[in-house]
C-alpha cells in the first residue's frame, strides 16, 4: 500500500506537472519529504515572487503549475501576485500546509483557521479535503479546475499530518487515467453570424487579447486579419504579445480610458474583441466605449467577462477555437476588397538628451529595439515609460513573447522573467523594470543566479514613482507624500544575490551595447541606467 504523499507526488506527474515553486514553512516538511527525483524544486525567497514566478512559467508552458507556500503566512504574502495570476489566467495549482488536525481546534501556532476563505477572490477553487486519503482526489480536482476555461489559480490546504496515512491505491489509479477535454468551442450558429458580420462589414476592426494568444490563436488571428485586411489592436491591459508588432495590420495598443478607445477605434462599423474584456481600463476618462450605431461583438471563454461588459453582443467560447472557424470561413469565402487599412504611423524619433543629461526613455527604447535579437521574450514593469516602450521596442517573439501585469499590480515584471527563462531556457529575457517595481518583488533575483536564467534586467532608475506623479497632475492633487525613492541601489541590490551588475551613464548607445554583450554572455545581469526624470503625461 502506497503512502498519500507518495501517491500525491505520482499522480502531479500523471496530471503534466513537473515544476514545483516554493517557499516552505515547518508545516510543509512532511509535504516535501522524500521529495521525488522527476520533480524539479525552484525555490523563491518571499512568496510574491513565488507566484510570478510560477505565473510566467506556466505562461510559456501553458500547463499546470504547483506552488507550494507555508501555511496562512505565506498565503497571505501571496495574495497581490495572487490576484495579478487570476487576471492573467495563470492555472497555478497553490498548496500550503496546515497544522496537524488535532491542533487546530485550539488554534495553535500556525492554525489556518480559515484555509478555503483566506485566498478568496483570486482564486476559482479552495479546499481542504475532509480526510488524508482525499488529498489525491484534491489535487485532481484542483488540476483540472485550473486549466478549465477561465483558466486560473486554485488553492488546497493540506494538514500537516496527512501523509504518512495509507492512500486509496485504487482511487488514485483511476483519477490518473482520466481523459479530460477542456475547451469548448462557441456555439457554431452564433459564430456563422459572426462571420458573415465580418465579412459583410464596411470597415471592421480585431481587437485581441490575452485569452487569444495563451490558448493558442496567434497564427489563427493573423491569417484572418490578413485574409480580410483588418487592423489588429491590441486591448488595454492585454498582458501578453497578442499580434506581431511589426506587422502593416497592427494598429498599436489600445489607449486606457473609454473615451480614448472610442477615438482609437472611431471609423469602424464592426469591432470584434476575442479574448479581451471590454474594456480593462484606468483611469476614469467617461464616454461611450464605441460610438453609437458601431456594432461591438465579444468572445470570451470567461462568462463573467461577457456578463460585466458594458455593451455589445457576446458569445462564450473557447477564443482560439472560435478564431481558427472565422479563420476557416474567411479562407472558403471570396477575398475581401477592402482596402488595406493604413500603416500605424512610425513612432517620432525621440529628441536625444542634452549633454550631460540622463537618457530619455524614448531614446533609449529607439535605439535599443532595432538592434535585439529575434528570439527574446520581453517583460516591462516600468509604468511611467510604457508608451514609449511600446512604440519602439518590438514584440515579435511568440509564444509568450511579452509580458506584463494584466491589473496594474507591481510586482510581476522580474519574477515572471525568471519564470519564463526557467520554462523555456533557449530564450532569453530582457526585463525592464522600474527602481520603484524592482523592490518589490526583486528577491527573484536570487533565484535568477541560483538556477542561471538568461535575464537581463533595465533597472530605469528616476528615484521617484513617476507613474504617480502623473497621476497626481491627472486627479489634479498636490502635495502627495510618498512619491520620491532617494537612496536606492540598485547594482549593489542585485550584487546581494548573486546577480553581477553595473550602471550605464553614457548613454543610449552604452545601454545598447550593455544589453548586448550581457544577453550574449547569458545568466542573469542587472543594467541600471539613469533617465530622465521629467514626469510624462498620463494620457
Amino acid at each position: 500500500m502506497s503512502t498519500v504523499r507518495e501517491q500525491f507526488w505520482s499522480l502531479a506527474a500523471e496530471l503534466g506537472m513537473t515544476t514545483v515553486f516554493g517557499n516552505p514553512g515547518s508545516t510543509e516538511m512532511t509535504y516535501l519529504a522524500d521529495f521525488p527525483d522527476h520533480l524539479r524544486y525552484v525555490l523563491g525567497l518571499q512568496e510574491g515572487a513565488v507566484t510570478s514566478m510560477a505565473d510566467g512559467f506556466a505562461q510559456v508552458t501553458g500547463g499546470p503549475v504547483l506552488v507550494n507556500l507555508h501555511t496562512a503566512p505565506g498565503i497571505g504574502n501571496a495574495m497581490g501576485a495572487l490576484l495579478t495570476a487570476r487576471d492573467s489566467r495563470a492555472p497555478l495549482v497553490m498548496t500550503a500546509g496546515n497544522q496537524v488536525r488535532s491542533m487546530q481546534t485550539s488554534r495553535q501556532w500556525l492554525t489556518n483557521d480559515e484555509p478555503t476563505l483566506l485566498p478568496k477572490p483570486a482564486v476559482k477553487f479552495a479546499f481542504e479535503p475532509p480526510r488524508p486519503q482525499d488529498v489525491p482526489a484534491a489535487l485532481a480536482r484542483a488540476v483540472h479546475l485550473a486549466m478549465s476555461p477561465p483558466r486560473g489559480p486554485v488553492f488546497l490546504s493540506l494538514p500537516m499530518d496527512d501523509y504518512d496515512q495509507t492512500a486509496d491505491d485504487d482511487q488514485t489509479a483511476d483519477l490518473a487515467a482520466r481523459a479530460m477535454a477542456l475547451r469548448a468551442a462557441p456555439d457554431p450558429a452564433a459564430l456563422r453570424e459572426v462571420a458573415e458580420a465580418l465579412a459583410a462589414a464596411r470597415n471592421p476592426v480585431l481587437v485581441l487579447g490575452l485569452s487569444a494568444d495563451a490558448l493558442g490563436g496567434r497564427d489563427d488571428a493573423i491569417a484572418l486579419a490578413e485574409r480580410q485586411n483588418l487592423p489588429v489592436w491590441a486591448a488595454p491591459s492585454s498582458g501578453r504579445s497578442v499580434f506581431p508588432s511589426d506587422s502593416p495590420l497592427f494598429a498599436g495598443y489600445l489607449p486606457f480610458g473609454y473615451q480614448l478607445i472610442n477615438d482609437a477605434l472611431a471609423g469602424h462599423d464592426l469591432v470584434l474583441v476575442v479574448g479581451a474584456a471590454v474594456f480593462t481600463t484606468y483611469p476614469d476618462v467617461p464616454g461611450r466605449v464605441v460610438a453609437t450605431g458601431t456594432r461591438l461583438i465579444q468572445i470570451s471563454e470567461d462568462p463573467d467577462e461577457l456578463a460585466r461588459a458594458p455593451l455589445g453582443d457576446a458569445l462564450l467560447g473557447d477564443p482560439a477555437l472560435a478564431l481558427a472557424a472565422l479563420r476557416r470561413a474567411a479562407d472558403s469565402a471570396p477575398a475581401t476588397d477592402r482596402p488595406t487599412p493604413p500603416r500605424r504611423a512610425p513612432a517620432p524619433t525621440p529628441q536625444g538628451a542634452s549633454a550631460g543629461q540622463p537618457v530619455t526613455p524614448a531614446e533609449l527604447f529607439a535605439t535599443l529595439g532595432p538592434a535585439l535579437p529575434a528570439r527574446l521574450r520581453l517583460t516591462n514593469e516600468s509604468p511611467s515609460n510604457l508608451a514609449d516602450f511600446h512604440a519602439h521596442m518590438p514584440v515579435t517573439f511568440a509564444p509568450a513573447g511579452y509580458l506584463n501585469s494584466p491589473n496594474g499590480g507591481l510586482g510581476y515584471g522580474l519574477p515572471a522573467a525568471v519564470g519564463a527563462a526557467i520554462a523555456d531556457p533557449r530564450t532569453p529575457v530582457l526585463a525592464t523594470i522600474g527602481d520603484g517595481s524592482l523592490q518589490y518583488t526583486g528577491q527573484a533575483l536570487w533565484t535568477a543566479a541560483q538556477q542561471g536564467a538568461d535575464v537581463v534586467t533595465i533597472v530605469m532608475r528616476n528615484d521617484a514613482y513617476d507613474i504617480l506623479k502623473a497621476y497626481s497632475v491627472f486627479e489634479k492633487v498636490d502635495r502627495v507624500p510618498g512619491l520620491d525613492l532617494p537612496g536606492l541601489d540598485p547594482v549593489a541590490y542585485a550584487g546581494a544575490y548573486g546577480v553581477p551588475g553595473h550602471r550605464v551613464d553614457g548613454g543610449a548607445d552604452a545601454v545598447r551595447d550593455a544589453v548586448l554583450e550581457a544577453l550574449e554572455a547569458g545568466g542573469p545581469h542587472l543594467i541600471e541606467v539613469p533617465i530622465d526624470p521629467t514626469v510624462p503625461p498620463l494620457i
